[in-house]
């Protein structure tokens, strides 16, 4: 999936090539005269350079299939060290070189013998090395800027994944069309009102926000607010004074006082504990 990119680019830039160098040599052989008329066509040549670009992109599409399954795609392809590259582009070329060189002696039906596959090799060479090399240099470059594309998206996934996964430092309360932005060290404590919450803030104000209780537990519990209470949570920090007795209770420091379940005690105990 990653590599589509990468696939399709290299396609299209091998049929452009084809499509090119047929065209030129088309040009050559009219303007200097180099074949009788009526012994070749475009069609022949486009089809003499399709085989060798079918060559060039099946060894090409082999070898690095080969480098990126035994991982070694990011010593190889870091276009920051050189020589790799170097290296597995000469490699590649003089196995193209050879190939299509023993392939155009093949369907010229002419011998396979020592002498004329040295030919046809310096021929193709000097030919198509140039090219190649370019071509090499062009799939190098798609390849980094797909590896590139690749690891920014991941590295953006895992930042989102971290903000997602972080404390929240405010709540987000929709008032009207507009949405009120609660730091958390505002508010004093959450009370449970029918099928939303009340946010009571520091500075005496009190929104209604459309939320359970028990989803705000979930999303404040590694913070400094407690469900003391089930119609209540609050921030401990505004805390000022916790009895206990029969009925306890917490004094906040607006002088506010919220009931304590029984069940909420050791809680309570277990934070004050760990605050010390």
């Amino acid at each position: 999936m990653k590599y589509k990119f990468f696939l399709f680019s290299s396609l299209l830039m091998v049929g452009i090539l084809i499509l090119f160098e047929s065209f030129q040599q088309y040009y050559y052989i009219l303007q200097f005269d180099l074949v009788p008329s009526g012994q070749f066509s475009i069609l022949e040549l486009t089809i003499g350079h399709a085989y060798r670009w079918a060559v060039w992109m099946l060894t090409s599409l082999l070898y690095f299939g080969i480098v990126i399954y035994t991982g070694q795609s990011d010593r190889i392809f870091n276009l920051t060290k050189v020589w790799p590259a170097v290296k597995h582009l000469a490699i590649l070329i003089a196995i193209n070189v050879i190939l299509i060189s023993i392939l155009h002696l093949v369907f010229a039906n002419r011998s396979l013998n020592l002498e004329n596959i040295w030919d046809n090799c310096v021929f193709f060479f000097f030919q198509k090395a140039p090219i190649y090399t370019l071509s090499y240099g062009a799939m190098l470059g798609l390849f980094q800027m797909v590896n590139t594309n690749q690891n920014l998206a991941i590295e953006i996934l895992n930042l989102q994944n971290q903000v997602r996964t972080e404390s929240p430092q405010a709540l987000s309360i929709k008032i009207g069309n507009k949405n009120k932005i609660i730091p958390l060290v505002d508010i004093v404590w959450i009370e449970a009102y029918d099928y939303c919450v009340k946010i009571h803030t520091t500075n005496q104000h009190t929104y209604a926000m459309r939320n359970s209780l028990k989803a705000l537990e979930k999303r404040l519990q590694d913070l400094q607010f407690l469900r003391v209470h089930r119609r209540a949570i609050v921030n401990m920090e505004k805390v000022s004074e916790v009895t206990y007795n029969s009925t306890s209770f917490l004094t906040l420091v607006d002088q506010t006082k919220i009931d304590i379940a029984q069940s909420r005690i050791a809680d309570i105990k277990s934070y004050l504990q760990s605050a010390n």
